[in-house]
């Protein structure tokens, strides 16, 4: 009976600890990568699909680690190397290259 929420605890815990040791949104990734998390509105991002262009794009920047896009939010989330600075400029105009209107810079 109480065989398989077991069995389910010792198969779903490995797997979850994985998902936020690799998950860029996990404090403790950014924390251990010692990066700086910039935060922009962007419009015009209409489905899920939409974020792979954006994301690519802003990724060719130097000095960006990494990006995550959420459609749903109209925001771009950017890790940026601490030891080298990037111009807001830089990451507008990659925005503009995806199609997509650039808004404020939140964070």
């Amino acid at each position: 009976m109480f065989r398989i929420p077991i069995l389910l605890f010792f198969i779903l815990l490995p797997a979850m600890l994985t998902a936020a040791e690799t998950d860029p949104d996990s404090a403790a990734v950014t924390d251990t990568l010692n990066t700086r998390v910039r935060v922009y509105e962007v419009f015009g991002m209409d489905c899920p699909g939409c974020h792979g262009g954006i994301e690519k794009l802003v990724n060719k920047v130097p000095a960006v680690i990494n990006s995550k896009a959420n459609w749903e939010k109209q925001e771009l989330r950017i890790w940026i190397d601490p030891a080298k600075d990037v111009k807001d400029e830089d990451i507008i105009d990659a925005i503009e290259r995806a199609n997509l209107t650039p808004g404020e810079r939140i964070k």
